[in-house]
């Protein structure tokens, strides 16, 4: 057992839902459960990162939801009091995520017992009238502060900009706020809404809410940087619920100093967040003064979801309805896209371009219409065998939640990127389409990139192409290429990369992968 969760076990640290403080006691203990960037993640999940043999089976919703009844049912005896809370991105990134367009995940959500959740980008990714859809059929306590119409230019009436919770004689706003980067990296209808400045919206929110509310928790969807500028322009702010960035922030130990705080201190605003995919709930503890409603203490544990959790704190539920999705989707990526003619295998040998590597590449480029694709070794997980491709086959190449990205690269650019690729060494090597790469190997084994051609010509240091390739690599994965934002050179398509790939396999029906070589390698 995870030695945190250990001791929260021993501590009796479980947190529930009653509205009194103990008696005698002077102070209210309460206590903020938090997730972000579940993905979908219906499923328990090998942690095969976990240096741990064998590994753990992690995470998913219902452990979530077992968690969360626990915490409650301590409550309950303690006299303390419990929210439930979500930072955003419900449903994009598993197989059974994509059921109904997400339907099917915000339904289990809803069955939790969230007080408030925070919209993220990705749930913006099968269009507005999809997301307002699945906020009317299920209830789900949605919010976010910075949509505005731009037509009014008052916020959206489809979402509440906060949700009110009173409980145990304290009356907490949850304000939703969520990145403003959000049109250029999910559907393009996004583009019709105006993402206010999260500083600004929260500011005109707490405007409103002035006398009315004790306490004021933004539930974030812009990552760890942008809270840190939330808490400099908001000091007055004592939690930010975060997600976005899937940061950990947990505590680090070496030998018997602690060197990591969980959570993250902002002078003090404390920030937290809790990685991704159900791996781990948040749990923030906080100590209010009876009189004055003002925090006077708090501290910030990540729960490890690592152990089957016992059968009193299961939500019955939420586990029929995970199990449904499950064996729905177990007939779904039974479905087969399209045939293979020869098995494609990835490739090891740093320029030789493999059977699988180019596959993807091909497939990249042509959805993409662009001069050139791109795609990271590192990013391709599994070899296809010939005959009959299933949607699972593909999902298991690409399980990444990576997305379409359109860089617009002069030839001198592009020739940088390449260079890292083939000088440098701490990153897995590139596959690529429409263009063939020049290496001398000396004969310490040393490469150096000798020259791109494009088409069957030389790269133009000053011409501008089409560059596609992952959201993972566009944001300085592998560093290939520095973080590239968005804006007037960078493109951000809705499908993920796997989309791409069955497409791929829908169009042609049957397909055959390309085997030539795409580096040319000259030796001294």
């Amino acid at each position: 057992m995870n030695c945190c969760l250990r001791s929260l076990l021993i501590l009796g640290l479980s947190l529930g839902s009653v509205s009194v403080a103990r008696a005698g006691d002077d102070r209210i203990h309460v206590v903020v459960l938090h997730t972000n960037d579940i993905h979908g993640q219906v499923l328990t999940r090998k942690a095969t990162w976990l240096k741990r043999d064998p590994a753990p089976m992690v995470g998913g919703l219902p452990r979530i939801a077992a968690y969360v009844n626990r915490v409650k049912a301590q409550a309950e005896k303690n006299g303390e009091i419990v929210f439930v809370v979500d930072a955003g991105d419900w449903f994009q990134g598993t197989p059974e995520g994509q059921i109904d367009d997400g339907a099917g995940i915000v339904r289990v959500l809803a069955l939790v017992g969230y007080d408030a959740l925070c919209i993220g980008n990705h749930d913006f990714d099968h269009g507005i009238p999809n997301l307002i859809s699945l906020l009317e059929s299920t209830s789900l306590p949605a919010v976010a502060a910075n949509l505005d119409d731009k037509q009014t230019k008052k916020p959206v009436e489809w979402v509440p900009q906060y949700r009110i919770v009173e409980r145990g004689g304290l009356k907490v706003a949850f304000v939703g706020l969520v990145t403003t980067a959000t049109p250029e990296i999910t559907h393009p209808d996004a583009k019709t809404l105006d993402f206010v400045a999260t500083s600004t919206a929260l500011e005109r929110v707490e405007k409103e809410l002035k006398g009315k509310v004790d306490w004021i928790v933004p539930l974030t969807h812009e990552g760890v940087d942008e809270d840190k500028k939330l808490a400099a322009a908001h000091p007055e702010l004592d939690l930010i619920v975060g997600g976005h960035s899937h940061t950990f922030l947990r505590t680090f130990v070496e030998g018997t100093k602690k060197v990591k705080e969980d959570g993250l201190r902002a002078d003090k605003t404390l920030i937290v967040q809790t990685g991704a995919k159900a791996e781990d709930v948040g749990r923030v503890d906080l100590w209010f003064d009876k009189a004055t409603k003002k925090v006077v203490e708090s501290k910030e544990k990540l729960i490890d979801l690592d152990e089957e959790p016992k059968a009193e704190f299961a939500n019955a539920a939420v586990d029929k309805a995970c199990n449904e999705l499950a064996e729905k989707n177990a007939e779904r990526m039974k479905e087969v896209v399209g045939t293979l003619t020869a098995t494609a295998e990835r490739g090891k040998e740093p320029f030789v371009s493999s059977a699988m590597g180019n596959l993807l590449s091909d497939a990249l480029r042509a959805y993409a219409v662009a001069d050139v694709g791109l795609m990271n070794r590192g990013g391709i997980r599994a070899n296809l065998q010939a005959g009959p491709i299933t949607r699972r086959d593909v999902f298991e190449v690409m399980p990444f939640d990576n997305s379409v990205v359109v860089l617009k690269l002069t030839g001198a650019e592009l020739t940088g990127l390449m260079r890292n690729a083939v000088e440098g060494t701490a990153h897995s090597g590139i596959e690529v389409s429409g263009m063939t790469v020049q290496v001398l190997v000396d004969a310490g084994g040393k490469s150096t990139l000798t020259g791109i051609q494009i088409a069957g010509k030389p790269a133009d240091p000053a011409k501008v192409y089409r560059v596609v390739m992952n959201s993972f690599m566009a944001d300085g994965g592998d560093k290939y290429i520095e973080p590239v934002p968005p804006g007037d050179k960078r493109t951000d398509d809705v499908a993920m990369m796997r989309d791409v790939l069955e497409k791929w396999f829908v169009d042609k029906k049957t397909v055959t992968a390309a085997t030539d070589n795409r580096y040319v390698v000259a030796k001294p």
